[in-house]
């Protein structure tokens, strides 16, 4: 969790100049108790204040970058939420359908092909698509099965991209909610973009 929460929030920053366009004190201060609180699993938490961030950086187009995580942290927040059984599966899809055709910047994760705990890989069935599973940070909960359909293709081969983190991007297109002892979403992403990250 702390790798996820640490290159999220170093690769939005170094896209949108961070310093530069948040000008809002509590803003920022909001945002790394966020993180320090996604790292904490802290669900309820983290849910409430990405939402209450979200609405805040929605309409300002200089925070166009930090609401994209946003969208991402908000729906991985509901997932632990809906994980946990303290939401219902209705209510945490209602939570997250005001997302459908937005633009999100997803959880950086590993290409590992024999993986299918927070990693991502190739998908078998369908063209030019990145599958990612994502559980929290011990692996024992599973929180949303991820379909990221690239816009342009995907160039390398599979060979190629293992052992590569991968920054992924897309536009929600596709919500369903799956699962009863171990409930979780089940997200397709259309239009989508991906880069390789430091490791």
């Amino acid at each position: 969790m702390k790798r996820f929460c640490l290159i999220l929030l170093l690769y939005i920053y170094s896209l949108s100049g961070y310093s530069q366009t948040i000008t809002t004190e509590n803003f920022e201060a909001n945002f790394n108790t966020l993180l320090a609180n996604m790292d904490k699993e802290d669900w309820e938490i983290t849910e409430k204040l990405s939402s209450d961030l979200l609405r805040y950086a929605d309409p300002k187009p200089n925070l166009d970058l930090e609401a994209k995580g946003l969208r991402y942290m908000y729906i991985y927040s509901v997932a632990g939420l809906l994980n946990e059984k303290k939401l219902s599966k209705e209510k945490a899809l209602e939570k997250i359908k005001p997302l459908k055709g937005k633009e999100m910047i997803m959880r950086v994760l590993l290409f590992n092909s024999n993986c299918y705990i927070n990693c991502v890989h190739l998908d078998k069935d369908r063209k030019d698509t990145f599958f990612s599973g994502v559980n929290n940070n011990a692996g024992t909960q599973i929180f949303s099965f991820e379909y990221v359909t690239i816009k342009n293709g995907i160039s390398e081969s599979e060979a190629e991209l293992e052992g590569k983190y991968i920054s992924l991007r897309g536009k929600l297109n596709e919500i369903f909610v799956e699962g009863t002892t171990l409930p979780h979403f089940k997200l397709f992403f259309t239009e989508g973009t991906y880069e390789f990250m430091p490791q």
